[in-house]
């Protein structure tokens, strides 16, 4: 996709992807607020990314765009594989030109706004193919709604939810640092009706009572860690969670589920679901992907 049909789809965004591997097929590049984010992987020809990221900065600009500065990281293809420490190298940007951007600034998502870093992990805060779900969200969600965020991350779902008029929002996530990052999220949106537990995501949905929630949304990683527990992976992750996702969700309740593994194939993806739930319809990936396939979105009703 040329970066001028891109930038027609944003008029309300200020954070998307301006290059998916079409420059490079290990390159990506994505505009935050005025920065470009230049993230390489293995085998990529690191050499022309200055270049590059100067290209679509001179188009951005004459589109009426602000820049003020590019910077570049590198991302393993796997994170599984990447040690938990000792990465601080690996994690931190260089500077490719302008400015280095602070080290948390805010983006406007229609009308949500979120703070995101380049300094911060391997992610930014905020995962720009899944905007579409967002919105979903905001459509799905009404006033008086119990809704559940497993995995919640920096909060999208959660203020999304509670956007839309929701009278609970929960979210649930085992990393102290993701949810004070979801907190400033909350406020940076004035947003109280969001309440949170830190905790693991599979055991506190277990301890859940029956038909306790009208929506829940379920966005795990693809592989994660605790201190003591089974190490969680996806594909069985989702399986082992079904009876509960069903026996917690109200008559005619909705699940949104949520993952980009590659390795999980779609038919594969749905199909766990349709075990227990009716499937609705499928969430595309946001626009400025192209195409790609990768990310798969459902969205579930509950079978009475």
């Amino acid at each position: 996709m040329r970066l001028a049909q891109r930038l027609k789809l944003f008029a309300d965004c200020t954070a998307f992807r301006i290059s998916h591997y079409e420059h490079d097929p290990h390159l990506t590049v994505d505009y935050y607020s005025g920065y470009l984010l230049c993230t390489h992987y293995h085998g990529c020809a690191r050499k022309h990314v200055p270049q590059i990221a100067e290209q679509l900065a001179n188009t951005l600009r004459a589109s009426g765009l602000p820049i003020y500065g590019a910077v570049q990281k590198f991302r393993p293809e796997n994170l599984a594989h990447v040690p938990t420490q000792n990465h601080e190298e690996q994690i931190q940007p260089r500077l490719l030109f302008g400015a280095m951007p602070p080290d948390k600034f805010v983006v406007q998502e229609y009308d949500l706004k979120f703070l995101v870093s380049f300094h911060a992990g391997f992610a930014s805060g905020l995962f720009l193919d899944i905007k579409h779900a967002r919105q979903r969200v905001r459509q799905l969600a009404k006033l008086g709604d119990n809704v559940l965020n497993l995995f919640s991350y920096t909060g999208g779902f959660s203020l999304a939810a509670a956007k839309a008029g929701a009278a609970r929002v929960i979210e649930v996530d085992s990393s102290a640092h993701w949810l004070r990052w979801s907190r400033e999220n909350q406020a940076l949106n004035e947003v109280t009706t969001i309440r949170q537990r830190k905790e693991d995501a599979v055991k506190f949905l277990h301890k859940q009572k029956d038909a306790s929630f009208d929506l829940i949304i379920c966005d795990p990683p693809t592989y994660s860690s605790q201190k003591s527990g089974a190490r969680f992976t996806v594909a069985k992750g989702f399986a082992d969670m079904l009876p509960d996702l069903h026996r917690v969700l109200r008559p005619n309740g909705l699940l949104l589920a949520a993952t980009n593994y590659r390795e999980l194939p779609r038919k594969k993806f749905l199909k766990i679901f349709s075990q227990r739930f009716v499937v609705q319809e499928e969430i595309p990936i946001s626009a400025d992907f192209n195409g790609d396939d990768y990310l798969k979105v459902g969205l579930f009703q509950k079978a009475v």
